[in-house]
């Protein structure tokens, strides 16, 4: 036996004399009115909320593409250093921390390097806000992990970016797509 879809009650189930209302999975012609209804206006709900959407996202500020690309790029990078210890004092990634993700040049001090992914690592909280970076040991153990040339080249880069809304808007569809990915592939 089957629940109608809109009263609930139980439908008996006749696999030759089924009316069109109970192959449907209404139990009569109300409940199968009601739940047209009910499917035309969950319909018109989601492409109200779809408009909504587009709208907000016009009025939306450079600022605000900035904040989510760059939350967008920090959730990619967590994930991406999932299990890697704190890059600046080497606290091992356990669960029991909050984990951020640290710019070694700020993004204040150098707006070109702000989405790079040589620029950002995955650090615990208390590095990243409570110590400013801890910058020494970030340079110490950015240096072992990836070398030297690499310190030297993010510490050359000073030219000031401005990025597109366009471009903020890519960018964070793309790193969301990422997260996702490594979601589904990690356990």
């Amino acid at each position: 036996m089957r629940k109608c879809r809109t009263c609930k009650i139980h439908i008996p189930s006749f696999a030759k004399s089924e009316t069109v209302y109970q192959k449907r999975g209404c139990c009569g012609e109300e409940c199968a009115l009601e739940f047209g209804k009910l499917a035309i206006q969950k319909k018109n709900e989601k492409v109200c909320k779809a408009q909504t959407k587009a709208r907000k996202d016009k009025i939306k500020t450079k600022t605000e593409w900035l904040t989510e690309a760059q939350a967008a790029v920090n959730a990619y990078v967590r994930i991406r250093d999932r299990g890697k210890p704190c890059v600046s004092c080497g606290k091992p990634d356990n669960g029991t921390h909050q984990r951020h993700a640290s710019h070694y040049r700020s993004v204040g001090a150098c707006s070109s390097l702000r989405f790079n992914l040589k620029n950002v690592y995955a650090s615990c909280q208390q590095c990243n806000t409570s110590k400013s970076g801890n910058l020494l040991e970030y340079r110490i153990r950015l240096k072992a992990r990836y070398g030297e040339s690499l310190v030297e080249w993010l510490e050359s880069q000073n030219e000031p970016k401005r990025y597109e809304t366009d471009y903020l808007i890519r960018l964070r569809d793309v790193f969301r797509k990422r997260v996702n990915r490594l979601k589904l592939r990690q356990p």
